[in-house]
């Protein structure tokens, strides 16, 4: 392909060159990374600074960076967001995730985490460490748990809005980890499950946004002899590709795909471009329900978190749009403020609040009546019919937050011990469905499919096994 180089790096600004007029955009950021050319690749597949070149930026320069910061807010309590966004094969999962040696910031954040646990256990043996984790994606408007994947895509798991928490999935699976080893196992497993498929742009194209949650708690005794925790919600999130449908070639379902993509991705943008207005001194309304995508990223985007974009572009002529496309998004994307707050609070004194609050909960199920708050003013207007199922919603929403309240609570009393043992069988019982789901899978190819599907089964069960015997050595 003989394209032609459009991108440069000048210190954190980014220069676009317009391939038909030569007009240039200058684009300033707090980091912009050259990963073009000037790399030479170690023995153990290691891209590393090239002798005599110092544009190149290798994962580590990378992560110094963007990761350690997100670490050290872990730590003091404070929730992150770290979320990759642009056009399918300009370096997303590559920041995200990386491949082989190259690691990402996912897994060195995680790697150093435990690093760090392990170095403060031996300095303050009083304090426990309890990490969960959670992988999720969003494909087509619907949420798949990517760690007890379901075989149905189309109608995922619900996604409820708690008035403390924001939104959250209904159903979700937090996964309890006590190594660096056992997060490589879990995202290993939902690497496997996630939805991708082939596009012009990429051979494995990823076809959902996925989110990496790892929740990471403190626990101590406070001057007074109460227990505290101290909790960090650190989001890691990969958007699937934002390019337009003409650019991947997508016909049928692959282009079904790619509609609902833009369409997240759109209300994404309308999201950002209100935060901004209002980061500016403009009022206005900011659309977080118009998409799945949008209402779980409220609090990284206006909530209580720490938020960092990565905006991955690809330095060639004929990918123009779609590179000026993501340099403005992440433009607008900077102008937005959060406000972080440390999450710190004795745990008594969160178990009871749960608990008045599903008193309250349960009282207004008991009498039947629809919150004043909520409809206040549209009562009025409302038919019996809208009234009723009104009503009906309202008390899913409240049913289900009390199950989630009652479900934070249980968490809270257990012990790390039985934490631990619980996570365990758990994750021995899914390597085994896994391990059976795609043994199925390999057989019912070798019947019917082509060499080329077959090879891919044979990899997937490959994987699945290689998985599978290292779930059973723990």
């Amino acid at each position: 392909m003989n394209s032609k180089l459009i991108v440069a790096m000048e210190g954190p600004a980014t220069i676009l060159t317009n391939p038909q007029t030569g007009e240039e955009k200058r684009f300033a950021f707090d980091y912009s990374y050259w990963s073009h050319d000037g790399m030479i690749e170690q023995q153990d597949g290691y891209f590393s600074i090239a002798p005599n070149n110092s544009k190149f930026a290798d994962q580590n320069t990378v992560y110094r960076d963007l990761g350690v910061g997100v670490l050290r807010n872990a730590w003091d309590g404070y929730n992150s967001t770290l979320f990759a966004y642009g056009q399918t094969g300009s370096g997303k999962s590559w920041s995200i995730v990386g491949y082989g040696a190259n690691k990402g910031i996912v897994p060195t954040f995680a790697e150093q985490l435990y690093k760090e646990i392990d170095e403060r256990r031996h300095s303050s043996p009083s304090t426990q460490y309890e990490v969960k984790f959670s992988m999720l994606e969003i494909y087509s408007e619907a949420v798949r748990d990517l760690l007890h994947p379901s075989d149905d895509k189309r109608h995922g798991l619900k996604i409820r809005e708690h008035p403390k928490k924001g939104f959250y999935v209904e159903g979700l699976k937090t996964q309890f980890v006590d190594s660096y080893d056992a997060i490589e196992k879990q995202m290993d497993e939902g690497t496997l499950n996630r939805t991708v498929a082939a596009t012009n742009m990429n051979a494995t194209s990823s076809r959902a946004h996925t989110i990496v949650g790892i929740t990471f708690v403190q626990k101590q005794k406070n001057e007074a002899g109460q227990e505290t925790a101290k909790t960090s919600v650190v989001n890691l999130v990969d958007l699937a590709g934002s390019e337009r449908a003409d650019s991947t070639g997508a016909t049928g379902d692959r282009l079904k795909e790619g509609a609902a993509i833009n369409q997240s991705l759109s209300a994404l943008g309308n999201v950002i471009a209100a935060l901004a207005d209002n980061s500016n001194g403009k009022m206005v309304k900011v659309p977080f329900r118009d998409s799945v995508l949008t209402k779980l990223l409220k609090n990284a985007l206006g909530g209580n978190s720490k938020t960092v974009m990565i905006a991955a572009i690809s330095p060639a002529d004929i990918n123009y749009e779609e590179t000026l496309s993501t340099l403005r998004y992440a433009d607008r994307a900077k102008q937005i403020k959060t406000v972080a707050t440390v999450n710190e609070d004795p745990t008594e004194k969160l178990i009871r609040e749960l608990k008045t609050e599903n008193e309250k909960l349960v009282k207004l199920l008991q009498e039947g009546n629809l919150p004043a708050d909520i409809v206040n003013g549209d009562r009025e207007n409302m038919s019996d019919a809208e009234l009723a199922e009104l009503r009906k919603d309202l008390e899913e929403e409240m049913k289900a937050e009390l199950e989630e309240n009652e479900r934070e609570m249980e968490e809270m009393r257990k012990s790390y011990e039985e934490k631990l043992e619980a996570a365990q069988r758990d994750v021995v019982v899914r390597a085994i469905a896994l391990f059976i789901i795609n043994a199925v899978y390999v057989i019912k190819c070798c019947k019917t499919a082509t060499v080329n599907i077959y090879s891919a089964a044979l990899r997937i069960s490959l994987i699945s096994i290689k998985y599978f015997v290292a779930c059973m050595r723990q």
